[in-house]
């Protein structure tokens, strides 16, 4: 029979868990990670302690964010191998495997994403919770839009199981991490999109009006690059401007700007905000157009960064 893992023994068995899941920041492998193809090779047979450990993980196990109470986290374990992170504020979920191995007469739980894997104990605590320790997520989730950036948990995690059931909710899409690459790339695009939000107040400040494109805002900033589009919309010249980063490869995430006027209490004096927008998930497609009101939000489909 599997042994399971007493609460008394949890910081003594537990190796440490990495789900990399980077959207803002390159990953940098800590000293347990594998090739994922090396953990795919080893190809162990299909013991009976090891079905007893897939059995008791699949379904869904729920845990609330470290950061933010509000949002919660679903893990969810199928049979077959696959494991989802879902995030139902952002109505995403996203697609990794996990494979069970023996090693030294220790069964291990590998998650497998891209070219990594992380190698780790599992426990289960008098309570039925599942334990898992030192999990971390590079800048993998968000919270009322905003990057969580990556972080550790020395200390053990406990998930709450909810439910058997294997299937993903209805309204959620499915994306796949992103390897430490597409991060490096994306933030080309925020960067220009930040320069150009600037551009547009120092503009805007001197001339009363928006620039229309980018040589007339004359910071630059190319058109095109290897991996994006840049392009400037006037929604109204002495209202708003939007500001586009157009993603040019089916693997990255495209951004938009925008910098409008606002008018501060009791001053006549015009004064201009600012707002990053980045897609939920990976699009080559044109960002629809911001709404001009009091308190612009992002678009629909990207959320702010």
């Amino acid at each position: 029979m599997f042994k399971l893992t007493q609460l008394s023994s949890i910081t003594k068995v537990f190796a440490s868990i990495a789900i990399a899941i980077a959207m803002n920041v390159a990953y940098a492998p800590i000293s347990n990670h594998l090739r994922s193809d090396a953990i795919a090779a080893e190809n162990p047979p299909v013991s009976a302690e090891t079905k007893q450990l897939i059995d008791r993980l699949t379904g869904q196990w729920q845990i609330a964010s470290p950061f933010n109470t509000n949002d919660i986290f679903t893990f969810i374990f199928s049979a077959d191998g696959k494991l989802y992170i879902v995030i139902p504020s952002q109505k995403t979920a996203y697609a990794l495997e996990y494979q069970v191995n023996t090693a030294d007469g220790q069964t291990y739980l590998d998650v497998l994403q891209g070219g990594f894997a992380s190698r780790t104990t599992v426990g289960f605590s008098q309570k039925g919770q599942l334990i898992l320790q030192q999990l971390v997520i590079p800048a993998a989730f968000q919270s009322s839009g905003n990057l969580l950036g990556g972080f550790l948990l020395t200390n053990a995690l406990f998930l709450n199981r909810i439910s058997n059931d294997t299937n993903l909710p209805k309204d959620v899409e499915v994306t796949t991490p992103q390897s430490g690459a597409i991060p490096a790339r994306q933030s080309e695009a925020k960067t220009y999109i930040g320069s150009m939000n600037r551009a547009q107040q120092a503009f805007f400040l001197e001339k009363n009006y928006f620039a229309g494109n980018l040589a007339v805002l004359a910071i630059g900033i190319p058109s095109e690059t290897e991996n994006y589009k840049y392009q400037v919309m006037v929604l109204d010249s002495t209202k708003a401007v939007q500001n586009i980063a157009i993603a040019k490869g089916e693997e990255l995430k495209s951004y938009t700007g925008l910098v409008y006027l606002a008018k501060m209490p009791d001053s006549q004096e015009p004064y201009t905000l600012t707002l990053i927008c980045e897609s939920l998930k990976p699009t080559p497609q044109m960002p629809p157009k911001f709404i001009i009101q009091p308190e612009p939000e992002c678009p629909s489909g990207y959320i702010p960064i």
